[in-house]
């Protein structure tokens, strides 16, 4: 490991993982339970046909949002495939509700607490169509502190798990187009372009696990849209770390507004498949945790700085990753 002088900093701006890891779930409610009914959409979307849905994005610091919509409150949405559900922030949706439950919940940092579970009937995009969505209702002011931004909620894999999903750093939007039971499009003009790079991958619960390589080491990935950084667990192998140049100590906010100390700097000659990246940002922190509640055994979690310099493509159905080539001007 390259070791050039480290001095400590607490971090308020882009080297900041800021979301939710709602780990340990409750049982599901009984179906007479009563629901919490939202109705859900994009303003700014552009609608194909009722199967395919065009979404422009913006970057808060490195998280991806979309406008959106439920019920009378309109703003930012944090687009996250490594949540597991719906999530609304307490200050816009933390009205009682008889009809909620408090589930405990895990996140990066430590535990989070006064997680509200609620139950949607149907939640809509315009004309795209969801039902039986759970929501959980979390504390997500200093996230909104920290970016400058309104953060209504976040959109996780539950919500996503029936579609493609094309995540377009290029142009700055992302394609939804919804799936058959046997992971072929419903709407099969909704990708034109052909895939120049594919691969498999596994779900830990909600989680997308990948293999790949540092160096020469075999590792095992989490891919997490909502990861403002890379992480790597400390436990990995040594030789991993011959490929970690470190570059200062951090404070990481995670999802219950506790913050932990850790180390950054750039890991290097990262391989995940075919798709190879010189060097990116990353964080040395314990998955423990994360490893414990989803029951798997995760070196690494990639985000941003890894999904930013590609088009990629997720198809939950087929567990297939696809990568697209870019776009000439």
């Amino acid at each position: 490991m390259k070791c050039p002088h480290l001095y400590q900093i607490f971090l308020i701006g882009i080297l900041l993982l800021v979301t939710p890891r709602l780990l340990w779930s409750a049982e599901d409610p009984p179906e007479e339970s009563p629901f919490f009914l939202p109705s859900l959409s994009f303003p700014e979307a552009v609608m194909i046909n009722p199967n395919t849905i065009y979404i422009p994005f913006n970057l808060a610091g490195r998280l991806i949002t979309v406008e959106a919509r439920v019920d009378t409150f309109q703003g930012n949405f944090v687009v996250d495939t490594g949540a597991e559900r719906l999530l609304l922030n307490r200050q816009y949706f933390g009205r009682p509700n008889p009809s909620s439950s408090t589930v405990s919940a895990m996140g990066n940092t430590g535990q989070v607490l006064d997680v509200e579970k609620r139950w949607i009937d149907t939640l809509h995009w315009d004309n795209l169509f969801f039902k039986n969505v759970q929501a959980n209702i979390v504390d997500l002011s200093h996230i909104e502190q920290k970016k400058h931004v309104r953060i209504i909620g976040i959109i996780g894999y539950h919500v996503f798990k029936d579609f493609e999903v094309f995540l377009d750093f290029q142009l700055m939007q992302m394609v939804l187009t919804r799936l058959d039971k046997k992971g072929n499009r419903i709407d099969s003009t909704a990708i034109w372009e052909t895939p120049v790079d594919s691969m498999d991958f596994k779900l830990a619960k909600h989680f997308i696990v990948l293999k790949g390589k540092v160096g020469e080491a075999n590792l095992r990935f989490g891919l997490d849209s909502g990861a403002e950084l890379n992480l790597i667990d400390r436990r990995v192998r040594r030789k991993v770390f011959d490929q970690f140049e470190i570059v200062k100590r951090v404070r990481m906010l995670g999802a219950g507004q506790q913050t932990i100390e850790v180390v950054a700097g750039s890991l290097q000659d990262v391989y995940i498949g075919q798709q190879h990246s010189d060097s990116m940002r990353t964080l040395i922190t314990s998955l423990s945790d994360m490893n414990l509640n989803f029951g798997t055994r995760l070196d690494g979690v990639l985000g941003y700085e890894f999904l930013s310099t590609r088009r990629t493509l997720i198809n939950y159905k087929r567990k297939k990753l696809y990568f697209f080539a870019y776009q000439r001007p």
